[in-house]
């Protein structure tokens, strides 16, 4: 008569012998000695910037001059530490600009295009302009000389990151369109600038006026016998017979 056996589902697949207790902790791949590591976190800094902390590893930080004189001070005064924190102020956009900036220098052009919009270059503009990355800045201006903008938002950008030359071009398309300057438009210029616009508009204008009476449209004096006798095309008759009027009286 067959026996019914039951399996033991305790015993190891490798060695069906020996039981498996199901307490034991099975090692997994983070609780193993690592007998390599590769760090590229590196040095982790906390900047405080106004009421806000960032967390950024130091070489992202580095890079900017007058950040990477801070975190050298603060390395001077914790050798051991592996923990840096500096400091920051700014106005209400100080944020807002190094979330931007910090955001941007994150992307990987690999995972996601690096194609920031106006607003993320503005700010990592201003912030590399102010804490030193010439690398960055030219990087952002750049893409911002490529992007399809209208007038105000060019005169935007100039005034957010101090571009004279923007200015200026802002206000020469103004004022070369044909369309109206609109209350909208005015009211984002300021008084100065809408008076600098029309101005250059009117400047434009006038230039552009033709004379009612050009050269070819003055009438010119009837010239005179002696000029027509010494002009280049002929001599006047000098006697009344060679004007033909011996002719008739003969």
């Amino acid at each position: 008569m067959a026996t019914l056996t039951s399996t033991n589902n305790r015993h190891s697949l490798s060695d069906p012998t020996q039981p498996v207790n199901p307490n034991d902790t099975v090692p997994t791949p983070s609780s193993r000695v690592a007998s390599t590591v590769h760090d590229f976190t590196g040095t982790l800094v906390e900047l405080q910037a106004n009421d806000v902390v960032f967390k950024i590893p130091e070489a992202r930080i580095s890079k900017f001059t007058s950040l990477h004189q801070q975190l050298e001070d603060a390395r001077r005064a914790n050798p051991q530490s592996t923990r840096l924190s500096i400091s920051v102020r700014g106005n209400n956009e100080l944020v807002t600009d190094l979330f931007n900036t910090f955001k941007l220098l994150s992307t990987s052009s690999i995972e996601e295009p690096v194609n920031p919009n106006t607003e993320t270059l503005v700010s990592a503009a201003r912030i590399s302009a102010a804490y030193g990355h010439p690398t960055l800045y030219t990087f952002c201006i750049e893409r911002l000389e490529g992007l399809s903008l209208s007038s105000i938002e060019r005169l935007h950008i100039a005034r957010a990151l101090s571009l004279s030359s923007w200015e200026e071009h802002a206000y020469k398309e103004l004022s070369e369109r044909e369309e109206m300057i609109t209350k909208e438009e005015a009211s984002l210029l300021g008084f100065d600038a809408y008076f600098q616009v029309a101005s250059m508009r009117e400047n434009r204008l006038r230039s552009n006026v033709v004379s009612p009476h050009s050269e070819a449209d003055v009438p010119t004096e009837p010239q005179t016998a002696t000029e027509l006798r010494h002009s280049p095309d002929g001599d006047i008759p000098s006697s009344d017979d060679d004007m033909g009027f011996g002719l008739l009286f003969d």
